[in-house]
C-alpha cells in the first residue's frame, strides 16, 4: 500500500513537473470554446449535421496526442525541443526489509563514452548521490572507501551484498559527449539480483545537479525508506565546466596521497577559476591544505593556506558542513582549539552523519590533550561509518595511554576484524595494512603484524604518515633504531608531522629518552 502511494505521488509530480496537468486542463477548456463556436458557426453556414460529430470526434482524438506530446516536449525561448526530463524508467515491487531500515551501496558509475575518459566525473556523480542518500533517515548507506573497492572488478551483485552488507545496490552508467549526457541507473536487489528500479536520462551537462536529486529521490521511494531529508543546499547551481573541474578534484583527494593531494588542490582552483563563489571548491581545497598539514608537511604555508580557504569557504557556503570542517581542521593546526570545537560542532548540527566532522573532531581533543572526549568522538564516528577501521584503532591508542589495557584489548579486536574486512576486498590497501599491523602487535601476533606494518611500508615509501605509524609501531615492539629510522626519514626524506600530535602519541613512550629521539624532534615544527 506504501509503496502504491508513493508511486502515485511520484507520477503525479512528473505530470505537473512535464505541465501535462496544465496541458490537458487547456485543452479541455479550449476544446469546449470550439465545440460551443461550431455548433453556431456550422448551423449558420448550412453544413451537415455530421460535421459537428465530426469536430467533437477529432477534439476528442486530440487529447491524448496533446498529451503525449506535452510529456515528451517542451516550449523553450529556442523553440519547441525534446523534454529535458524524458527518461525510460521502471520500478519492480520489492519486499520489507526482514532487519529494520534498508541499506544500500552506491557503485561508481561505468564510463561509456566513446573515450573512455570520464572516470573521474562518473566517480564524482555516484559520490553526489551517496552523499544525498547519507542525509536520509533511516537509511544506511556504505561509505565511499568501502563501495568504491569494486570499481572495475565486475564482482558479483550478491557477493557486493555479502560484504557491505547492503540489500540494495545503485550501478549505472555514463555516456558524455559535449554537453549531452545519457546517464542509466539501476537499483539491484542483493538478495536475488532483481532489479527494483531503474531509468535512463538523457540531459544536457547543465542538468547535473537535477539529474542527482532525482536519482536520489527515486531511490528513497523505492526503498520505502523515510523521506526525512535536508534539503540539499550544498548543490549550488555552477557553470558545468567549473563542476566538472570540481569532480576531477574530488576524485584526486579520495586517493590520499601527497601527489594527488596537489592534483586535487589544482583541479579545485581551476573550479574557482571559472566560478570564483563556488563554495564547495574553495572547501575542497582548505582540506587539501589541511590534510597535507597533518598527513604530509606540517609547514607554516600549509597552516596559513588552510585558515585563508576555509575562511573563503565559509563565507561563500556557511551551510555546508564541510565548509565548517575545513574550518574546524584550520582552526585546530594553529592550536585555537575553542574555535576548532565551535566549527565541528555547527558542521555536525548541519550534517550529523558527516563521518570527517567527528573523526577530526576527535583528533583535534587528541592534539589538545582531552584524550577521554576523543575517545567519545572517535565512538561516534566508527558508529556513523562502520566499516570504519581507523576511529576504532585510534580508540585502543588512547585506552592505551590512559592505562585501561583490557578496553585497548577489547577495541583491538573489534578494530582488527574491521581491517579484514576492508583487505578482503582490497588486500593492497595501505592503510589497512600499516593500522591492522598495530591491531596485531598489540594481541600478540607480531609476526603477522611486521609482515603487514613492512609490506606497507615498501608499497608507500613516501607517504609520511605511514612511515610515521612505522615508528610508532617499532617503537611498540622495542625495536628502538628501527623505530628512530623510520621517525628521522618522516622529517628529511617525506615531510613532517605535527609535533602536537607526537608529544601526546604513547606509542613513541619507548624511545623518548633515546639520544637520537631528542636530536630528530628538534627539527620538527613547533
Amino acid at each position: 500500500m506504501i509503496m502504491r502511494e508513493l508511486r502515485v505521488k511520484s507520477l503525479w509530480d512528473q505530470l505537473k513537473k512535464r505541465k501535462v496537468v496544465r496541458v490537458a486542463l487547456v485543452y479541455i477548456v479550449v476544446g469546449w470554446v470550439v465545440m460551443q463556436v461550431g455548433e453556431v458557426v456550422f448551423e449558420g453556414l448550412g453544413l451537415p449535421p455530421w460535421s459537428l460529430t465530426l469536430l467533437i470526434i477529432l477534439i476528442l482524438l486530440g487529447l491524448p496526442i496533446a498529451l503525449v506530446l506535452a510529456w515528451a516536449y517542451e516550449v523553450t525561448p529556442n523553440g519547441i525541443r525534446k523534454d529535458s526530463t524524458s527518461s525510460i524508467e521502471s520500478t519492480t515491487e520489492f519486499e520489507a526489509y526482514p532487519d529494520g531500515a534498508p541499506s544500500i551501496a552506491v557503485l561508481p558509475f561505468d564510463d561509456m563514452s566513446e573515450k573512455r575518459n570520464q572516470a573521474y566525473f562518473c566517480e564524482g556523480m555516484a559520490e553526489e548521490i551517496l552523499n544525498a542518500l547519507c542525509k536520509v533517515a533511516n537509511l544506511r548507506v556504505a561509505s565511499r572507501a568501502a563501495a568504491f573497492q569494486f570499481v572495475a572488478k565486475n564482482a558479483d551483485i550478491k557477493e557486493i551484498g555479502r560484504k557491505l552488507k547492503v540489500q540494495a545496490v545503485l550501478e549505472g552508467s555514463v555516456r558524455k559527449s559535449g554537453n549531452h549526457l545519457r546517464i542509466t541507473a539501476q537499483l539491484i536487489n542483493t538478495t536475488d539480483g532483481f532489479h527494483i528500479w531503474s531509468r535512463q536520462y538523457d540531459r544536457r551537462l547543465e542538468d547535473i545537479f537535477e539529474i542527482q536529486e532525482e536519482i536520489a529521490k527515486s531511490i528513497v521511494t523505492a526503498l520505502s525508506a523515510s523521506l526525512k531529508r535536508k534539503r540539499n543546499l550544498s548543490q549550488q547551481q555552477v557553470d558545468p565546466k567549473a563542476y566538472d573541474y570540481f569532480l576531477r578534484g574530488l576524485s584526486y583527494f579520495a586517493r590520499h596521497t601527497t601527489q594527488d593531494n596537489v592534483y586535487a588542490r589544482q583541479m579545485f582552483k581551476q573550479a574557482i577559476d571559472i566560478e570564483p563563489d563556488f563554495g564547495r571548491a574553495w572547501a575542497g581545497i582548505a582540506y587539501t591544505y589541511g590534510f597535507e598539514y597533518m598527513y604530509f608537511n606540517a609547514s607554516n604555508v600549509n597552516r596559513a593556506e588552510a585558515r585563508r580557504t576555509s575562511a573563503r569557504a565559509l563565507k561563500l557556503a556557511p551551510e555546508l558542513a564541510e565548509s565548517h570542517v575545513s574550518s574546524g581542521i584550520a582552526c585546530c593546526m594553529n592550536q585555537h582549539y575553542k574555535n576548532a570545537e565551535k566549527e565541528f560542532e555547527k558542521a555536525i548540527e548541519l550534517d550529523p552523519k558527516n563521518f570527517e566532522a567527528w573523526y577530526f573532531f576527535g583528533r583535534a581533543k587528541v592534539h589538545e590533550g582531552d584524550l577521554d572526549r576523543a575517545l567519545k568522538l572517535f565512538d561516534r564516528a566508527s558508529s556513523v561509518r562502520p566499516e570504519d577501521f581507523q576511529s576504532v584503532l585510534l580508540q585502543a591508542q588512547l585506552y592505551t595511554s590512559l592505562d585501561q589495557k583490557d578496553k585497548a584489548i577489547e577495541v583491538t579486536r573489534k578494530g582488527i576484524e574491521r581491517v579484514r574486512m576492508v583487505l578482503e576486498l582490497n588486500p593492497d590497501d595501505n592503510r589497512a595494512l600499516n593500522l591492522g599491523a598495530f591491531a596485531l602487535l598489540r594481541l600478540g601476533k607480531v609476526k603477522e603484524a611486521t609482515k603487514w606494518m613492512s609490506t606497507s611500508m615498501k608499497n608507500a615509501p613516501m607517504d609520511s604518515i605511514i612511515q610515521y605509524n612505522g615508528a610508532c609501531f617499532f617503537s611498540l615492539a622495542d625495536d628502538a633504531e628501527r623505530a628512530l629510522d623510520c621517525l628521522e626519514n618522516c622529517l628529511i626524506k617525506v615531510g613532517n608531522i605535527s609535533r602536537e600530535w607526537l608529544e601526546h602519541d604513547s606509542d613513541m613512550d619507548n624511545i623518548r629518552h633515546h639520544p637520537r629521539y631528542q636530536e630528530i624532534i628538534k627539527g620538527f615544527p613547533e
